[in-house]
């Protein structure tokens, strides 16, 4: 019988690069900072898709080796990882 395919859901929150927010001068004179910067961060979700070649294929293996992967192109603030997700039916 050949594996079967699994499924790894992955919410991500990435910061967005450049400033979010725009202060006028009076306003950073204001603030007692020596940097200040507000980022935007956003949700995302991934779905890594797999079949095992052999046991040594790990569910935390593939995690660390896709989150690294990500991190190339975005910077990762935090992840959380879901087995599955429970799509309500529309009656």
């Amino acid at each position: 019988m050949p594996a079967q395919r699994q499924k790894i859901y992955l919410e991500v929150m990435v910061l967005k690069l450049g400033n979010a927010v725009e202060l006028r001068p009076a306003e950073v004179l204001a603030i007692p900072c020596k940097y200040l910067v507000c980022r935007e961060a956003e949700k995302r979700m991934l779905l890594i898709e797999y079949v095992p070649g052999s046991e040594l294929a790990t569910r935390e293996q593939i995690i660390a080796v896709q989150l690294r992967a990500y991190a190339r192109r975005h910077e990762i603030v935090s992840y959380q990882v879901f087995n599955d997700f429970l799509t309500p039916r529309l009656t």
